[in-house]
């Protein structure tokens, strides 16, 4: 009998993390309604720009809101997580000088007798792929910022999740496919050379009139939804001569992946944490970003070892195991979902 009683009181916990993408301006019902269907407990969400639409969205889901303001101004965005189980203790870490985002923690009570207290630890590591080893030097100080500010937390089963713009150690990555998209959207003009000196993307909503139609029109001839402009990568100039007559090649992208630091995802897995994905989908590539043109994976959830033994399932949102067609056109990331046992 009270084996039987433990067991009904077990409880699903779902948990989601979603990059949408400098606020979701001109994307926010798909953005809700994508995130609607999940059906999660707990939302992390990165790139919160629009306080405003964070209330709405939690209003609709009917989810307690949090909200971390960014370590530096503007324009870093705001990380926040969204919980339709009772929250307890939370706080949002800034980590100045070391962290250009924040780290924001809190604790949910689950309703299950195997956790009833989950830590969610959401995080937003910074890009900067143009900076010493393309960005992960800059990643592997704000990763020890979190794991500082984790131990600083009662120590609780808990999930660390969000977006770590970092390889995992043996994941491939597209890069010819992606430098031969880029190429074509220079050739289309819709990359251009800045002042800078780096070459980035037109973005509609800083042109006016017939210039920002005609512009809307050429990213869509070009295949890619002009709202998801702003997301494509900004690369130095010297890149493009690199590149540009790289044949698309499985054993060449393996090539170049050996040339990309692993460092940051390499010591999360170091100190202890299960990649929920990997656990459940040791071949598979899950790659999250970009939606118009799926490269790498960026976005994980992180289960400490005693929460990855709950672990009941954990995918990408907009793959073939979890179809759903509006998120290619409602972030540049797909979500990633992960179901524990608690």
């Amino acid at each position: 009998m009270p084996a039987t009683h433990a067991r009904r009181r077990r409880a699903r916990v779902r948990v989601v993390t979603y990059n949408i993408l400098v606020g979701g301006t001109g994307r926010h019902r798909l953005i809700r309604d994508v995130l609607a269907r999940t059906g999660a407990d707990v939302i992390a969400l990165q790139e919160v720009c629009d306080l405003d639409f964070l209330e709405e969205l939690g209003r609709h889901l009917g989810m307690t809101v949090l909200a971390g303001e960014p370590s530096e101004p503007s324009p870093s965005c705001h990380v926040a997580i969204l919980s339709r189980l009772p929250v307890g203790a939370w706080r949002n870490r800034q980590h100045r000088g070391r962290m250009l985002r924040s780290h924001l923690h809190c604790e949910v009570e689950t309703g299950g007798t195997a956790v009833p207290l989950l830590g969610i630890h959401n995080v937003h590591l910074a890009a900067r792929f143009g900076e010493r080893a393309k960005g992960e030097a800059r990643r592997m100080r704000e990763l020890s910022a979190v794991l500082d500010g984790v131990s600083r937390e009662p120590v609780l089963p808990h999930v660390l999740l969000g977006d770590f713009n970092a390889l995992s150690p043996g994941d491939t990555v597209a890069a010819t496919r992606f430098f031969r998209r880029m190429s074509e959207l220079r050739r289309a003009g819709l990359l251009v050379t800045q002042q800078d000196g780096y070459v980035g993307p037109l973005q509609v909503e800083r042109e006016s009139g017939s210039g920002a139609d005609a512009l809307a029109a050429a990213w869509q001839e070009a295949g890619i939804d002009p709202r998801l402009a702003p997301g494509i990568p900004i690369l130095p100039r010297v890149v493009w001569p690199l590149t540009a007559g790289l044949p698309v090649s499985g054993g060449l992208d393996r090539f170049l992946g050996r040339f990309i630091e692993r460092w940051t995802i390499e010591r999360v897995l170091r100190v202890g944490y299960v990649d929920c994905f990997r656990r459940v989908h040791p071949r598979a590539l899950g790659r999250t970003s970009a939606t118009w043109l799926p490269a790498a994976r960026v976005d994980y959830v992180f289960a400490t070892p005693d929460l990855a033994d709950c672990l009941a399932g954990c995918d990408v949102i907009g793959g073939r195991r979890w179809p759903d067609a509006d998120v290619t056109t409602a972030s540049d990331h797909f979500p990633v979902i992960a179901d524990f046992n608690l």
